[in-house]
Protein backbone atom coordinates (compact mmCIF):
# COMPACT_ATOMS: atom_id res chain seq x y z
CA UNK A 1 0.00 0.00 0.00
CA UNK A 2 2.22 2.62 -1.33
CA UNK A 3 1.94 5.37 -3.70
CA UNK A 4 4.70 8.13 -5.05
CA UNK A 5 4.69 11.27 -6.20
CA UNK A 6 7.35 13.85 -7.95
CA UNK A 7 6.98 17.57 -8.17
CA UNK A 8 8.73 16.85 -12.08
CA UNK A 9 12.11 17.66 -11.14
CA UNK A 10 14.61 15.47 -8.74
CA UNK A 11 11.87 15.78 -5.67
CA UNK A 12 10.00 12.99 -4.98
CA UNK A 13 7.79 11.68 -1.81
CA UNK A 14 6.68 8.03 -0.79
CA UNK A 15 4.32 7.35 1.64
CA UNK A 16 2.82 4.03 2.36
CA UNK A 17 1.49 2.10 5.79
CA UNK A 18 3.15 1.08 8.61
CA UNK A 19 3.43 -2.02 11.07
CA UNK A 20 6.63 -1.07 12.76
CA UNK A 21 7.14 -1.05 16.15
CA UNK A 22 3.78 -1.63 17.64
CA UNK A 23 2.15 -3.73 14.85
CA UNK A 24 -0.47 -0.75 14.57
CA UNK A 25 -1.21 0.65 11.22
CA UNK A 26 0.67 4.08 10.46
CA UNK A 27 1.26 6.48 7.66
CA UNK A 28 5.01 6.90 7.21
CA UNK A 29 6.95 8.54 4.66
CA UNK A 30 10.52 9.29 2.87
CA UNK A 31 11.75 11.68 0.60
CA UNK A 32 14.03 11.88 -2.52
CA UNK A 33 15.82 14.88 -4.36
CA UNK A 34 17.92 12.84 -6.25
CA UNK A 35 15.19 11.73 -8.22
CA UNK A 36 15.22 8.32 -6.60
CA UNK A 37 18.43 7.81 -6.20
CA UNK A 38 18.67 7.90 -2.40
CA UNK A 39 15.82 8.42 0.23
CA UNK A 40 15.95 10.48 3.46
CA UNK A 41 15.24 8.84 6.57
CA UNK A 42 11.77 7.01 7.08
CA UNK A 43 9.29 9.94 9.11
CA UNK A 44 6.15 9.19 10.96
CA UNK A 45 3.79 10.88 8.86
CA UNK A 46 0.19 10.05 11.37
CA UNK A 47 -0.63 7.24 13.84
CA UNK A 48 -4.47 7.58 15.26
CA UNK A 49 -5.34 8.10 18.67
CA UNK A 50 -7.12 5.22 18.32
CA UNK A 51 -4.61 2.61 17.46
CA UNK A 52 -5.01 2.12 13.57
CA UNK A 53 -5.73 3.85 10.15
CA UNK A 54 -7.71 1.71 7.78
CA UNK A 55 -5.73 -1.11 7.30
CA UNK A 56 -5.86 -1.98 3.14
CA UNK A 57 -6.40 1.17 1.86
CA UNK A 58 -3.99 2.86 0.02
CA UNK A 59 -2.66 6.36 0.78
CA UNK A 60 -2.24 8.64 -1.96
CA UNK A 61 0.13 11.70 -2.43
CA UNK A 62 0.53 14.42 -4.73
CA UNK A 63 3.68 17.30 -4.47
CA UNK A 64 3.48 20.82 -5.88
CA UNK A 65 7.24 22.28 -5.23
CA UNK A 66 7.51 22.06 -1.50
CA UNK A 67 4.03 21.46 -1.08
CA UNK A 68 3.23 17.55 -0.06
CA UNK A 69 -0.45 16.66 0.33
CA UNK A 70 -1.53 12.94 1.74
CA UNK A 71 -4.74 11.40 1.65
CA UNK A 72 -5.32 8.35 3.86
CA UNK A 73 -8.61 6.77 5.02
CA UNK A 74 -8.34 7.02 9.13
CA UNK A 75 -10.37 4.95 11.24
CA UNK A 76 -11.58 7.14 13.85
CA UNK A 77 -14.48 6.21 16.82
CA UNK A 78 -15.36 3.40 14.39
CA UNK A 79 -15.69 5.74 11.36
CA UNK A 80 -13.31 5.25 8.21
CA UNK A 81 -13.10 8.60 6.44
CA UNK A 82 -10.95 9.98 4.18
CA UNK A 83 -8.28 12.59 5.37
CA UNK A 84 -5.38 14.90 4.09
CA UNK A 85 -3.17 15.80 5.99
CA UNK A 86 -0.09 18.76 4.08
CA UNK A 87 3.64 19.72 4.42
CA UNK A 88 4.80 22.99 3.17
CA UNK A 89 8.54 21.95 3.42
CA UNK A 90 8.79 18.89 1.39
CA UNK A 91 7.84 16.55 3.46
CA UNK A 92 9.94 17.13 6.69
CA UNK A 93 6.78 17.94 9.06
CA UNK A 94 2.96 17.47 8.32
CA UNK A 95 0.03 19.05 9.87
CA UNK A 96 -3.17 17.82 11.45
CA UNK A 97 -4.97 15.67 9.08
CA UNK A 98 -8.27 17.14 8.67
CA UNK A 99 -11.13 15.28 7.39
CA UNK A 100 -12.81 15.36 3.83
CA UNK A 101 -16.15 15.53 3.34
CA UNK A 102 -19.42 16.30 6.04
CA UNK A 103 -20.82 12.59 6.80
CA UNK A 104 -18.97 9.40 8.35
CA UNK A 105 -19.07 6.19 6.82
CA UNK A 106 -19.43 3.73 10.55
CA UNK A 107 -18.02 0.52 9.44
CA UNK A 108 -16.57 -2.58 10.93
CA UNK A 109 -14.03 -3.57 7.90
CA UNK A 110 -11.76 -2.55 5.54
CA UNK A 111 -13.59 -1.54 2.85
CA UNK A 112 -10.35 -1.55 0.68
CA UNK A 113 -10.85 1.63 -1.52
CA UNK A 114 -8.10 4.69 -1.04
CA UNK A 115 -9.80 6.71 -3.66
CA UNK A 116 -7.96 9.55 -5.67
CA UNK A 117 -6.14 12.51 -5.14
CA UNK A 118 -4.42 15.62 -7.63
CA UNK A 119 -3.95 19.05 -7.66
CA UNK A 120 -5.38 21.08 -10.38
CA UNK A 121 -3.91 23.86 -12.92
CA UNK A 122 -4.91 26.68 -10.54
CA UNK A 123 -3.35 25.01 -7.41
CA UNK A 124 -6.53 23.80 -5.88
CA UNK A 125 -6.94 20.04 -4.34
CA UNK A 126 -9.16 17.98 -5.75
CA UNK A 127 -9.81 14.60 -4.22
CA UNK A 128 -12.20 11.62 -4.74
CA UNK A 129 -13.46 8.17 -2.96
CA UNK A 130 -16.24 6.13 -1.64
CA UNK A 131 -18.57 5.95 1.30
CA UNK A 132 -20.69 3.27 1.99
CA UNK A 133 -22.02 2.51 -2.28
CA UNK A 134 -21.09 5.85 -3.26
CA UNK A 135 -18.08 8.32 -5.07
CA UNK A 136 -17.83 11.74 -4.01
CA UNK A 137 -15.62 14.56 -5.27
CA UNK A 138 -14.51 17.44 -2.84
CA UNK A 139 -12.17 19.43 -2.30
CA UNK A 140 -10.92 20.10 1.53
CA UNK A 141 -13.00 22.10 3.75
CA UNK A 142 -16.00 22.18 1.72
CA UNK A 143 -19.18 19.69 1.55
CA UNK A 144 -18.93 16.55 -0.66
CA UNK A 145 -20.74 15.71 -4.32
CA UNK A 146 -21.94 12.64 -5.33
CA UNK A 147 -20.88 11.69 -8.70
CA UNK A 148 -22.51 7.83 -8.71
CA UNK A 149 -22.00 4.22 -7.47
CA UNK A 150 -19.18 2.27 -7.06
CA UNK A 151 -15.75 1.43 -5.89
CA UNK A 152 -12.04 2.02 -6.81
CA UNK A 153 -12.40 5.90 -7.95
CA UNK A 154 -9.46 7.88 -9.35
CA UNK A 155 -9.36 11.74 -10.54
CA UNK A 156 -6.91 13.60 -12.83
CA UNK A 157 -7.04 17.57 -14.00
CA UNK A 158 -6.57 18.63 -17.49
CA UNK A 159 -7.72 22.29 -18.98
CA UNK A 160 -8.63 23.10 -15.44
CA UNK A 161 -11.43 20.44 -15.50
CA UNK A 162 -11.32 17.71 -13.81
CA UNK A 163 -12.06 13.68 -14.75
CA UNK A 164 -13.35 10.84 -12.62
CA UNK A 165 -13.23 7.34 -13.33
CA UNK A 166 -14.03 4.30 -10.95
CA UNK A 167 -15.63 0.79 -11.04
CA UNK A 168 -19.54 -0.10 -10.69
CA UNK A 169 -20.43 -3.48 -11.74
CA UNK A 170 -17.76 -4.67 -13.83
CA UNK A 171 -17.47 -1.50 -15.84
CA UNK A 172 -15.02 1.65 -15.51
CA UNK A 173 -17.28 4.20 -15.59
CA UNK A 174 -15.58 8.04 -16.58
CA UNK A 175 -17.07 10.96 -15.50
CA UNK A 176 -16.15 14.07 -17.69
CA UNK A 177 -16.53 17.55 -16.94
CA UNK A 178 -19.33 18.40 -19.00
CA UNK A 179 -21.18 16.33 -16.40
CA UNK A 180 -21.91 13.20 -18.99
CA UNK A 181 -20.73 9.62 -17.77
CA UNK A 182 -19.61 6.71 -20.21
CA UNK A 183 -18.71 3.34 -20.25
CA UNK A 184 -15.30 3.08 -21.44
CA UNK A 185 -14.23 -0.57 -20.86
CA UNK A 186 -14.67 -3.80 -18.41
CA UNK A 187 -12.26 -4.59 -15.36
CA UNK A 188 -11.40 -2.79 -11.93
CA UNK A 189 -8.85 -0.61 -10.54
CA UNK A 190 -8.66 2.27 -13.30
CA UNK A 191 -6.49 5.20 -12.59
CA UNK A 192 -6.39 8.76 -14.67
CA UNK A 193 -3.38 10.57 -16.05
CA UNK A 194 -2.83 13.33 -17.40
CA UNK A 195 -0.84 13.28 -20.79
CA UNK A 196 -0.09 16.96 -20.62
CA UNK A 197 -1.32 17.66 -24.14
CA UNK A 198 -4.79 18.27 -23.33
CA UNK A 199 -5.47 13.89 -23.26
CA UNK A 200 -6.46 11.92 -20.60
CA UNK A 201 -5.38 8.68 -20.31
CA UNK A 202 -7.09 5.87 -18.05
CA UNK A 203 -5.50 2.56 -17.14
CA UNK A 204 -7.05 -0.62 -15.59
CA UNK A 205 -6.90 -4.35 -15.37
CA UNK A 206 -9.06 -6.71 -16.89
CA UNK A 207 -9.15 -10.37 -16.52
CA UNK A 208 -5.13 -10.63 -16.09
CA UNK A 209 -4.54 -7.92 -18.54
CA UNK A 210 -3.95 -3.89 -18.88
CA UNK A 211 -6.17 -2.21 -20.95
CA UNK A 212 -6.32 1.77 -21.67
CA UNK A 213 -8.46 4.40 -23.24
CA UNK A 214 -6.86 7.66 -24.47
CA UNK A 215 -9.69 9.91 -23.43
CA UNK A 216 -9.41 13.25 -25.78
CA UNK A 217 -11.05 16.43 -24.07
Amino acid sequence: FLWLSSEGVNNLFAIWTDLRNDKHNKLFGARSTDGGKTWSKNILVYASPDGNICECCKPSVVMKGQHVMVMFRNWLRGNRDLYLTESFDGGHSFGEPAKLGIDSWAINTCPMDGGGLTINDDGAIETVWRRKLNIYACRPGQPETKLGEGKNCTVATVNHQNIYAWTNNGNIICSLPDGSQKIIGKGMLPILKSTGDGDVFCVWENDKQIEGYILHL
